[in-house]
């Protein structure tokens, strides 16, 4: 399969992010020893979290992965952990593409027409995260391209809708939530 359009991550951000994380890793870890029962919670499960975070970001870190490709026939979604991977999201099953925000990140939300179907082999958390995203009024599928090389959120949506079939007469909106 052809690769058309790939969007790969920026080392010097990605460095920001694992530094980021391990400031936040210790900052956990030092909230352990404040010895109040609600702070040794918030300790254990923000060192856990960011340490897990911190494991991620460096695996992908080295890895020097591709975090999108766009092909003829759909497109792979790499750009977070409950990205659907090495499964190809078929052109013909977008509904609707748009960019939205939340708290300071911006993302792509790209919504399917039959989920169910095109989603199925994720995994458990996968499926929770996605569930939660609809939840809160997302697609199924969103692409962070916060540790990209040279790519907008703009810049990717102009390049999806040179595949998709669906009409755009109102333009690309940006939601903020």
């Amino acid at each position: 399969m052809e690769e058309r359009f790939v969007v790969y991550q920026s080392k010097m951000k990605q460095v920001g992010l694992v530094i980021l994380a391990l400031i936040m890793v210790l900052a956990s870890f030092f909230i352990l020893f404040i010895g109040k029962p609600v702070f040794i919670l918030v300790g254990v499960v923000g060192t856990l979290f960011f340490g897990y975070a911190t494991f991620y970001l460096m695996k992908q870190l080295f890895a020097g992965k591709k975090l999108v490709v766009l092909t003829e026939q759909g497109f792979y979604d790499y750009s977070s952990a409950l990205a659907t991977k090495e499964r190809l999201i078929p052109w013909d099953e977008v509904s609707r593409i748009e960019e939205v925000g939340i708290v300071n990140q911006d993302f792509v939300s790209i919504y399917l027409k039959h989920p169910e179907q095109v989603l199925t082999n994720l995994s458990k958390v996968q499926r929770a995260g996605i569930k939660a995203n609809v939840k809160m009024g997302f697609g199924e599928i969103n692409i962070t391209l916060q540790s990209a090389k040279k790519c907008t959120n703009e810049a990717l949506i102009e390049e999806m809708l040179l595949y998709v079939p669906v009409n755009y007469e109102e333009g690309i909106e940006k939601k903020n939530r």
